[in-house]
């Protein structure tokens, strides 16, 4: 049944583009997250510039619009291919998040909506390839790599629980996937990457929004 797995990629495509960073700069900084730091509409960026809060508000909306493309999709499609509308809809959020039309198919690196990808299809597997995924973060400091690391290990695990189908998607999502990462692994191989220590840029996001005087 092709349909529905074109129907489940295409619907989470269309609620992929949703950039909730575009909407979170603009209610925060009257901005576009283009003209801030490193100009990527994602949470890492927005967090990094405007604060923990709208950080966490970017998180949110990239797993919200994922969570909501696969409810809809097993909805509309769960009864012809069962768990495979999940996967088939959370990989078309993913490329619309990261390849969306609007803007000429330059989105964010789709950290976020990978993470919901990995638990949604399968939690348990899921949140292995994220302990995986952490350590690499936790090791190199490099969040590009952790985002990579993410489908690296769910694809490896899938080779061996999941249906070849469902391994061949994944691999051909995380080829696609290496194009928005391209640069960043260049610059880490020429060391010019810079490394981020995360669990430290939120403690010290939490400390900065402690220490500031509250308005009366």
């Amino acid at each position: 049944m092709i349909l529905p797995r074109i129907g489940s990629m295409l619907l989470g495509y269309v609620l992929g583009n949703f950039l909730t960073a575009f909407a979170v700069t603009y209610l925060f900084a009257h901005t576009s997250p283009r003209k801030i730091g490193s100009g990527n509409p994602g949470m890492a960026n927005v967090m990094a510039q405007l604060g923990f809060g709208p950080g966490v508000l970017v998180l949110i909306g990239d797993l919200g619009k994922t969570i909501l493309a696969v409810v809809l999709a097993q909805y509309w499609f769960g009864s012809n291919i069962g768990s495979l509308a999940t996967l088939y809809a959370a990989v078309g959020a993913t490329l619309g998040h990261n390849f969306p039309v609007w803007q000429n198919f330059r989105g964010g690196k789709g950290v976020a909506v990978t993470v919901a990808l990995v638990v949604l299809y399968n939690p348990f597997w899921g949140f292995m390839a994220l302990i995986g995924a952490l350590v690499v973060l936790l090791a190199t400091q490099y969040l590009s790599l952790a985002g990579i690391a993410i489908l690296a290990v769910y694809l490896i695990i899938s080779l061996f629980v999941f249906t070849p189908e469902v391994s061949i998607v994944l691999a051909v999502l995380m080829l696609v996937m290496s194009v928005r990462f391209w640069r960043d692994i260049e610059n880490i191989l020429q060391g010019k990457q810079e490394k981020k220590n995360i669990p430290r840029k939120i403690v010290s996001l939490l400390k900065k929004k402690a220490a500031k005087p509250v308005k009366k």
